[in-house]
C-alpha cells in the first residue's frame, strides 16, 4: 500500500496566489484587464437602460472606438439600437469615447429572467378505504 506523504513545508513555500499568478502572467493578465474593463463598461452600459433591458445585455468587446454589446434577444437588439445615440452619448459623458455599437445576439448570454414554477404536486393517498367504500 502506499500512503501519500503529507506536503513537506517547502512544498507548501511553493505554492503562490491566484492573483499573484495572474499578475505575473502577460497572457494572463491581458485576459484580466480585458474582464475588468468589460464589466465595467457592462455596468456603465447597464445604467444607461432601462431596468427590464439592463439585465439582458453585457459588453462583448471593445475596439477602436466600437462597442459591442452581446444581448439575449433580438427583441432586445432591436430596442437598443434604437437607443443606440442616447446610449453613445451617455457613455461619452463617462469618458467612454465610442463612434460605433454593434449588437450580437446570443440567447442565454445575458441574467435569464425568472423561471417559470413547478406545478405543485398532488398529495398522494392510500385509496383503498374508498375502493372499500364504494363495493
Amino acid at each position: 500500500m502506499d500512503k501519500a506523504s503529507p506536503k513537506s513545508s517547502s512544498d507548501r513555500k511553493a505554492l503562490r496566489p491566484l492573483a499573484l499568478i495572474v499578475t505575473e502572467d502577460a497572457t494572463l493578465a491581458a485576459w484580466h484587464a480585458r474582464l475588468q474593463r468589460e464589466t465595467l463598461l457592462t455596468a456603465i452600459v447597464r445604467r444607461h437602460l432601462p431596468r427590464a433591458l439592463a439585465d439582458r445585455v453585457r459588453v462583448a468587446e471593445t475596439d477602436s472606438g466600437t462597442l459591442t454589446l452581446a444581448v439575449a434577444a433580438g427583441a432586445v437588439a432591436a430596442v437598443i439600437r434604437q437607443r443606440t445615440p442616447d446610449l453613445l452619448n451617455g457613455l461619452r459623458r463617462e469618458g467612454w469615447d465610442f463612434t460605433e455599437l454593434r449588437l450580437r445576439v446570443q440567447v442565454g448570454v445575458a441574467g435569464r429572467g425568472q423561471d417559470k414554477p413547478l406545478p405543485a404536486e398532488r398529495p398522494r393517498f392510500d385509496s383503498a378505504p374508498l375502493r372499500r367504500l364504494a363495493c
